[in-house]
């Protein structure tokens, strides 16, 4: 395919930087003859394809980049690779841009040179194809202006048809609040009455339950001062009971030990006894012995006087003081036997006597403290008795007071919610005038925008006048020769596109 030389840059750019639409119609002027049909309808197509591609803008671009030169071609079902895409598009591409204009595309698919291109004839009546092109867009913007005041004037009578109906709805449900608020307000009265009697019993309740905890304290606090006394005095006798036992312990220690002394005492009596009847023995055998002797010495043989005599004088030759001496000691320590064996007897009767009386005193102690232990549970399960009570007393006035204070909260909740259903009512009241007041408003918008959508039918008419008159020209030029067909035809396109957009009643 042909490039762009240096001779043809000028011509070449100021066609290529025309708009889609006018690109299009210079391809059609040069090729009537041969495009002229279905190949005029499909380059229409093109051209909105273009448009509607181009990111930045739309209808008022010359050409696409690589990208959405590519998305074009997809959509006529030329799906190619990215090399077979860039080869393509350089061959499409007649003065290597890089873009794509909807001319170089024409190009390409009806096989026509650069030189036949630029120099494609463009009619000889220009004169008149620009009045006909000029009067193409004035009814093209009598016919946009007429559908957007339409539009608006439709989407105004909607609104407010919608704005009027809802309004209407709007009042009968205010209607409807006023009524049902008014009823709140009567039976919010109601439950405010009935919470007010049930705070006053609750708060009866709580009085009586305060006093019974009052008193059942007033028990408590007695039963502990009497345990507190039991426990006292339990604690003395115990203390008592155990100096008792103690003392009883003690004296009956000491009267064994007194009992032991004694028997001491006695068994040293009873030695020291047995040690003077020896000293008495020896001494009652000495007498005997010189008796005997004695008697010996004086009668008999010689010999046996003789050996008796000497045998006397032996004996007398003996001292008898240290015999004499130990009967003396021996007779005095039997007597200090003897007082202190009688001095352990008194003793160990003595606390003998004690410990009885120790004994007898542990035993009533014991009795005592038994009897405090048992004045101890008793005070112990009157107390508990009491705490029992007490905690129940407590339980009964805490859940009076709970009672009393959810009554109190319900008939502050009941007063708040007869305050609010009293200003619900006002204000559903006030609402229901205001929407009365909004329906009316709305009804009479609802009017003028009616009476507004009767007035666009002068503008109706006026878009119908501009397309027929645009028609009327068309067909003038046409009717001579030498004319930018083409452009005649993309004109009679656009009207046709317009008149699309007119009232069915008014499309011929």
């Amino acid at each position: 395919m042909s490039k762009v030389t240096k001779e043809q840059q000028e011509k070449w750019v100021q066609i290529t930087t025309k708009c889609y639409n006018d690109q299009a119609v210079w391809v059609l002027n040069g090729f009537w003859e041969e495009l002229q049909g279905e190949n005029a309808e499909m380059i229409w197509r093109f051209v909105q394809k273009f448009s509607e591609l181009d990111q930045e803008k739309k209808a008022g671009g010359c050409f696409l980049d690589e990208f959405w030169s590519h998305k074009f071609l997809e959509t006529l079902g030329e799906t190619l690779t990215v090399i077979a895409l860039r080869e393509k598009l350089r061959q499409i591409d007649v003065d290597n841009n890089k873009k794509m204009g909807i001319i170089e595309y024409l190009m390409f698919r009806y096989n026509k040179t650069v030189e036949q291109m630029l120099n494609a004839p463009q009619g000889e009546n220009k004169e008149e194809v620009d009045k006909a092109q000029a009067m193409v867009n004035a009814a093209q913007v009598a016919v946009t202006q007429m559908v957007q005041r339409l539009e608006e004037q439709k989407k105004a009578v909607a609104v407010a048809q919608e704005a009027a109906a809802e309004a209407k709805a709007q009042e009968q449900a205010a209607r409807a609040a006023e009524s049902e608020a008014k009823s709140r307000a009567a039976e919010a009265k109601r439950s405010e009455d009935e919470a007010k009697t049930r705070e006053g019993e609750a708060k009866a309740r709580e009085s009586d339950a305060k006093a019974r905890e009052t008193e059942a304290v007033a028990r408590e606090a007695d039963a502990k001062a009497r345990e507190v006394d039991a426990v006292a005095k339990e604690v003395e006798a115990k203390k008592h009971e155990a100096e008792a036992k103690r003392t009883a312990e003690v004296s009956a220690a000491a009267a064994g030990e007194a009992e032991k002394a004694a028997a001491t005492s006695r068994a040293a009596a009873d030695e020291s006894q047995a040690a003077l009847q020896e000293l008495k023995n020896q001494e009652t055998t000495y007498e005997n012995r010189k008796a005997e002797l004695e008697k010996a010495s004086q009668t008999g043989g010689v010999v046996q006087r003789n050996k008796a005599a000497n045998e006397l004088e032996q004996l007398k030759s003996e001292d008898p003081l240290p015999l004499r001496r130990a009967k003396i000691n021996q007779t005095a320590a039997v007597k200090k036997a003897e007082r202190a064996a009688a001095e352990s007897a008194a003793a160990a009767a003595k606390a003998a006597e004690a410990a009885g009386a120790a004994q007898v005193a542990a035993t009533e102690a014991e009795q005592s403290r038994a009897r405090s232990e048992e004045a101890h549970a008793e005070a112990e399960a009157a107390r508990k008795q009491a705490e029992e009570a007490r905690a129940q007393a407590v339980a009964a006035r805490e859940q009076a007071e709970e009672a009393r204070h959810q009554a109190e909260q319900a008939r502050e909740q009941a007063e708040e919610a007869r305050r609010q259903a009293d200003a619900a009512a006002a204000a559903a009241e006030k609402a229901a005038q205001q929407a009365e007041e909004a329906r009316k408003n709305a009804e009479k918008k609802q009017a003028d925008a009616e009476e507004a959508e009767r007035q666009v039918a002068a503008a109706v008419a006026e878009a119908e006048k501009a397309l027929d008159d645009a028609v009327q020209y068309l067909q003038v030029v046409k009717a001579k020769g030498g004319v930018a067909y083409g452009q005649i035809w993309w004109m009679e396109r656009q009207l046709e596109e317009k008149k699309k957009y007119l009232p069915k009643r008014s499309q011929k």
